[in-house]
């Protein structure tokens, strides 16, 4: 009986340590970026995968993410961009609503990380506005005077 009690132990450790294979080459990347950063991992909130063709900078969601990069879209239109999403602590805008956390979002493109977003985290989940970059910075931050920035994006990015 002993025997079959440390047989089924050792199969549990086993199992228990195999079931990180499944997380991607991106999760880790974007994982280890954020704490080279500084930040805590919280927890992992998925992963996927983005495309900027031209026409669609000019949507504002997408204008304001691209606001808070430190680069520029160009070398990065009509390529698969991966994207990996977290939550984190210890990051600027962990006590914006006193939750001590904040939902980030990597961007990585063959094997490196090219940029990405953070928000708040609200109780209720009701947090609205544009989003900032992966360090806590708001666009004016990052871009400087922003109607000038988005003024001159318009003129690049419109048709």
């Amino acid at each position: 009986m002993l025997r079959y009690i440390v047989l089924v132990f050792i199969m549990l450790v086993f199992v228990g340590c195999t079931g990180d294979e499944s997380i991607s080459n991106h999760v880790v990347m974007a994982q280890d970026f954020l704490r080279h950063e500084g930040y805590e991992v919280v927890s992992y909130e998925g992963e996927g995968r983005r495309t900027f063709a031209k026409s669609d900078l000019l949507e504002l969601s997408n204008e304001q993410v691209w606001a808070v990069q430190y680069t520029e879209p160009d070398e990065y239109l009509n390529k698969q961009i991966e994207t990996v999403s977290f939550t984190v602590k210890n990051h600027p805008l962990d006590e914006q609503f006193n939750m001590g956390k904040t939902s980030v979002t990597v961007w990585l493109q063959n094997g490196e990380v090219i940029g990405g977003w953070s928000f708040p985290v609200s109780k209720k989940n009701d947090v609205a506005g544009a989003p900032s970059s992966l360090d806590g910075k708001t666009a004016e931050e990052v871009q400087g005077d922003y109607s000038k920035w988005q003024e001159q994006w318009r003129e690049k990015y419109g048709e």
